[in-house]
């Protein structure tokens, strides 16, 4: 009867480490979903503007540099609370003439596993460019490929349509390899960027652009305070 007791005893206990197990193993995959829904890109992509934004607390730190200052420089700022985002693009010419480009976005509709990330936003609300104001529609969907792609492990597609001083439709896609590489390009309904870089941790990119037909190299921050 002893023996019984504890074998109906131990079964028990199995049973709750199981559920434990169960619930630690659920808890530990919503929270993976979160962290890939929070290690997300800023807004813009490189100058076109994407359907996501920053998290709470998350910012977004980059400069780039032409080689021997001949073309200029761009500085990026960003920083999210909640699914608002506020930014800054700073640039600075080889006239010695500078333009910051202040932009806002709502990420009304966040991304899922199956819906994409859907905003609405405006940029250069200052109107310090020559292209003047611009209000925009964007939507953006990542598609997970490790395993299905061997050299690809994810990819980034966005697809908008802008108003004033952006003119009709713009895209953007991010490419993601191993080892930490990536590939970036865009067209912002006026040019053709893009982007080739290296991740060696999360918060840290180094990158190569080619900005409206100039060359310029940079770095970006991408820390989050909680």
């Amino acid at each position: 009867m002893l023996r019984g007791f504890l074998s109906d005893a131990g079964a028990l206990i199995s049973a709750q480490r199981g559920r434990r197990g169960a619930v630690r193993g659920a808890l530990l995959l919503a929270a993976g979903a979160l962290g890939l829904q929070s290690g997300v890109c800023a807004n813009p992509l490189l100058l076109a503007p994407t359907g996501t934004t920053l998290s709470t607390g998350q910012f977004r730190l980059e400069a780039a540099q032409s080689p021997g200052g001949r073309s200029g420089r761009y500085l990026w700022f960003a920083a999210g609370f909640m699914q608002f985002e506020a930014s800054v693009i700073s640039t600075h010419n080889v006239v010695g003439r500078s333009e910051n480009i202040l932009g806002a976005q709502w990420c009304f509709l966040p991304e899922t596993f199956i819906t994409p990330a859907v905003s609405f936003g405006a940029t250069d609300i200052a109107s310090q460019t020559k292209e003047g104001v611009a209000g925009y529609f964007a939507v953006t969907k990542h598609v997970s490929t490790e395993g299905v792609v061997p050299v690809l492990k994810e990819f980034t597609a966005t697809l908008g349509l802008g108003v004033g001083g952006i003119r009709g439709p713009f895209i953007g896609f991010e490419a993601r390899f191993p080892g930490g590489f990536f590939v970036q390009g865009e067209h912002d309904s006026r040019n053709a960027n893009g982007a080739v870089g290296w991740q060696p941790i999360s918060a840290l990119r180094f990158k190569a652009y080619s900005i409206r037909h100039d060359t310029f190299f940079g770095v970006e921050l991408s820390p989050s305070l909680f």
